[in-house]
């Protein structure tokens, strides 16, 4: 998608604002959902913290008055047994054993039961035969302290001891129906005082029993468990909580005893609550509902063992954070827009100069600056309406821009100047290419006569070359076959290579053979060469009659022969007649001679053919070259030469040519049967005189 600068920097501020207006709604709505949540968890401290005084204090007061009920129960007790131990011993005094007596200490004691109290003589060896009192007291009845009736008996001192104990309302014994003669209430406070005589000091005789019920106490304790449960219960209703919020009460078994709100309590997934709150204290989790997420905290009433719980929607608890942050929303968002409004409006203003500078951009870009009217196109286009006066950014940007236009319309007047030098250099160029091809003979202009068939090859790395070749035919008839390679490259290059060429033709016209040539060349170069230029020159006379070859080798690469009716391998002419050539006064060069046979084809070559790189600087090589002859060892000169050439080609690949490229190949063929051999003599004959130089 394409957006223009403006776009750009419009969505950049509009970004900006957002990012930084973002985390900040964020992190308010977060921190304010957090507190809200905070402020949940201090309001129920604080309930628990009223509820539990409350209830411990009521607690308190119901464990006072208990105790303070049972304290006086006791004194009544005591009272009343010793009233009866009083009587007990007036009626022994007086009266003498019997059953009598018997009958009046039962009816005695029957006078004393008033008040809720009820009295009984016990006798200890009757209990512990296995015996039940007429109150159903029996020998395995155990007290609240789980104390044996017999333990109690045994251990009993001699002020007496009391004991709360559940007695039964009726009783069997034997299968038989047991007749009790107290109808009291369970459970009873019983008082149990030993009595002694002289002949027991030890173990009481009997002990008297006293007893009163408690079970009015119990019934009052419910009775006020009640009335606090009914306050618990007014107050969680009167208390404000969320709409879909709850107080409520529990039991120890998680029973609701009281509860206020219209929430919903999830009393299955509350046991482990309950179960923390009771070892810790408190309590708190996050407990799934019909309304979301609800937060549950749960308290531990240790007096009672009851637990109080509130449970909140979170959704709710939150309401007032997401109503904050739907607000500041609002309010962002106008300012958001308000400021990318504003900040629009004054990047299109700060931006008018640059879009001035764009349309004269895209105007410079269309000007063909090879247009003979370029100049008057561009003078006025980068030097009108630009914003120069201008001190920010944009107006030096301006400024850049008009001298970029005016370094612009400079370079193009002297790239023209130079472009012209350049059409001028070019064409004299491409006529000293020609000069110099044209010293040359054709690549195929050798004539094909019974005994030589010749052709040449000449790519030179750049517009001129220093390479050079020629054939041609001597006043003797043999045939002139020269190749060489001047140091340098370019227009000096080729000078020296037409005045070697030149020099060759004459010295070899003259008769001389290609060593005294070779010789003489040498000295007029050396004589004429202030650039220290120099040749490598190889200089041979080949007689098509005989296949003899006289040559001279002076530096250079030396010459391959292969032969097309053997497998014989490719030789090389190796002899070398002495130095480079044109740099060396006085320098005499050895000649050599050879003898092409019949199918033999020799190939003369510069070093641009073996030093040929490719990619990795790897030479192409004589042994190379060797093999690829040996290959073709069937192929004609031309044919040779073409092969040649197509085969470093693909072996350079991408590499660029870095010297001229030189080849002449010339072959023996096999004399065809109906062909007359053209002879030397006969073809001398058709050649003017030898022409002596020296005569001149």
């Amino acid at each position: 998608m394409n957006m223009t600068l403006r776009t750009r920097l419009a969505l950049l501020v509009a970004v900006s604002v957002a990012l930084s207006v973002g985390p900040v709604l964020y992190l308010t709505w977060k921190m304010v959902g957090e507190t809200m949540i905070r402020m949940e968890e201090k309001s129920f401290s604080s309930l628990m913290l009223v509820e539990e005084e409350s209830l411990n204090a009521a607690f308190m007061n119901q464990l006072a008055n208990k105790v303070r009920a049972v304290q006086e129960r006791k004194s009544q007790l005591e009272e009343t047994a010793e009233r009866a131990v009083g009587i007990l011993a007036a009626l022994n005094e007086n009266l003498p054993e019997g059953a009598q007596r018997e009958r009046l200490i039962k009816t005695a004691l029957l006078g004393l039961d008033s008040g809720g109290i009820r009295l009984e003589l016990l006798h200890p060896a009757y209990l512990f035969a296995g015996g039940v009192s007429r109150l159903g007291l029996k020998p395995d009845a155990r007290d609240a302290k789980q104390r044996s009736l017999i333990e109690i008996l045994e251990r009993l001192p001699r002020g007496g001891d009391f004991a709360v104990m559940e007695l039964p309302r009726s009783l069997t014994v034997a299968g038989n129906p047991f007749s009790l003669i107290s109808e009291l209430e369970r459970p009873a406070l019983v008082f149990f005082q030993p009595l002694y005589s002289e002949q027991h000091e030890s173990m009481p005789e009997r002990v008297l029993v006293a007893l009163t019920s408690l079970e009015d106490l119990e019934i009052q304790a419910a009775a006020s468990e009640t009335a606090l449960l009914d306050t618990t219960r007014e107050k969680f209703q009167s208390m404000e909580l969320y709409r879909h919020g709850l107080v409520a009460l529990l039991d120890e078994k998680g029973d609701i005893l009281a509860s206020g709100g219209d929430g919903q309590l999830p009393r299955e997934s509350l046991a482990a609550a309950l179960e923390e709150a009771r070892r810790t204290g408190r309590a708190q989790l996050t407990l799934p509902s019909v309304y979301g997420d609800l937060l549950c905290l749960v308290g531990n009433i240790r007096a009672f063992g009851w637990y109080v719980v509130m449970t909140a929607p979170l959704s709710e608890i939150r309401a007032p954070s997401d109503a904050l942050l739907s607000r500041l929303g609002t309010i962002s968002v106008s300012i958001m827009l308000a400021t990318s409004l504003l900040a629009l409006f004054m990047l299109i203003r700060s931006l008018r100069p640059l879009g001035l500078l764009t349309r004269k951009t895209d105007e410079l870009a269309r000007v063909d600056f090879s247009a003979p009217d370029a100049l008057e196109k561009l003078e006025p286009l980068v030097a009108r309406g630009l914003p120069l006066e201008r001190r920010d950014e944009l107006g030096r940007l301006a400024r850049a821009f008009a001298r970029m236009g005016k370094a612009l319309a400079e370079n193009i007047r002297d790239l023209m100047a130079a472009t012209a030098s350049k059409e001028r250099m070019e064409g004299e160029l491409s006529a000293a290419r020609d000069i110099q091809m044209g010293i040359l003979p054709p690549p195929d202009g050798a004539p094909e006569i019974c005994g030589f068939s010749a052709s040449a090859f000449l790519d030179p790395a750049k517009e001129v070359g220093g390479d050079l070749y020629d054939f041609f035919t001597t006043r003797d008839g043999r045939r002139a076959l020269v190749l060489g390679d001047v140091s340098g490259k370019g227009v000096p290059a080729a000078l020296f290579m037409s005045m070697t060429v030149t020099l060759v033709r004459y010295a070899l016209d003259s008769g001389l053979d290609p060593a005294a040539a070779m010789t003489r060349v040498n000295a007029m170069l050396e004589e004429h060469n202030p650039g220290n230029m120099f040749v490598t020159l190889f200089l041979a006379l080949y007689d098509p009659r005989t296949g003899e070859l006289a040559y001279a080798n002076g530096g250079h690469c030396p010459p391959c022969i292969v032969d097309a009716r053997s497998d014989c391998p490719p030789r090389l002419l190796e002899h070398l007649s002495g130095p480079l050539v044109g740099v060396m006064p006085d320098q005499e060069y050895e000649l050599f001679l050879d003898r092409l046979a019949d199918g033999e084809t020799c190939l003369l070559f510069t070093d641009g053919v073996t030093e040929a790189m490719n990619d990795n600087k790897e030479l192409y090589g004589e042994e190379r070259l060797m093999s690829f002859m040996a290959k073709h060892r069937n192929a004609k000169p031309k044919e040779l030469l073409s092969l040649i050439f197509h085969d470093l080609l693909c072996y350079r690949g991408n590499e660029p040519q870095s010297d001229d490229i030189t080849m002449l190949a010339f072959c023996r063929p096999d004399p065809e049967p109906d062909t007359v051999p053209v002879s030397v003599e006969s073809h001398t004959a058709r050649v003017d005189a030898p022409h002596d130089p020296e005569q001149e």
